[in-house]
């Protein structure tokens, strides 16, 4: 479980965090994303940069440690927001 404490201390009260969850589901809420696509599809949306211009630290392969170690599902955008939101939670 340090991984899940690790990612919650990085990523707790961070604007950029809740502007990329706010960007994705955007993105769906107008068409330009679906939920079931592949989760990588929503990194176009969250910054021009890419995935650290909001995620400085975090990578995919942290996100997905924390997806396994919290048992979730990590395939789709939908799984990306769901382990993204319990991160803020955490």
């Amino acid at each position: 479980m340090e991984i899940l404490k690790r990612l919650a201390h990085i990523v707790s009260d961070r604007d950029e965090y809740q502007k990329a969850i706010h960007a994705i589901d955007e993105a769906i809420c107008a068409g330009k994303l679906s939920p079931q696509e592949k989760r990588q599809k929503a990194t176009e949306f969250i910054g021009p940069k890419g995935w650290r211009s909001h995620f400085e630290g975090i990578d995919w392969v942290e996100l997905g440690l924390y997806a396994k170690e919290a048992k979730m599902p990590f395939e789709t955008v939908a799984d990306l927001l769901a382990v993204l939101r319990r991160i803020g939670k955490t």
